[in-house]
């Protein structure tokens, strides 16, 4: 639980509350309370700042459609529809696949199909730590 958690975890609740100020003294609560109503104004502050920005910026948007509506425009004309921008398909890795030969713990030979990066098959580890060779000293010539 971080420090924010915590702090809200023993606020929560009245009875946690009395319990974490029972020695404190009424001046200093009267003054946390202060700084902390203090605190909240500040925020309202700021919500109501980020409310008449946001709300400034409809305004806009709902004149620039209407000056465009006028003139007959669409996004389509300025030829940049941020709306029709296709997100760039990921890059396919291109990993080659080989056959892998090598010989399991009970002795017998199998041959395994995948690629020089990734997880291996624990047999094929277990081969690999124990005859000191690459995976691709393994790889079956195709």
């Amino acid at each position: 639980m971080n420090i924010f958690e915590e702090v809200i975890h023993r606020l929560g609740s009245k009875t946690r509350i009395r319990s974490l100020f029972k020695d404190v003294h009424l001046e200093d609560m009267e003054s946390m309370i202060s700084r902390m109503n203090e605190v909240l104004e500040e925020k309202y502050q700021h919500r109501k700042k980020e409310e008449l920005r946001r709300q400034e910026k409809q305004n806009s948007i709902e004149e620039i459609k209407k000056v465009m509506a006028h003139h007959g425009l669409t996004l389509d004309d300025f030829g940049d529809n941020p709306e029709k921008a296709t997100v760039p398909a990921r890059k396919k890795r291109n990993i080659k696949k080989f056959t892998f030969e090598y010989v399991d713990q009970a002795g017998d030979t199998v041959q395994w199909h995948g690629s020089t990066t990734g997880r291996l098959p624990k047999d094929f580890q277990v081969y690999l730590e124990k005859s000191g060779k690459k995976r691709t000293d393994c790889v079956v010539e195709q």
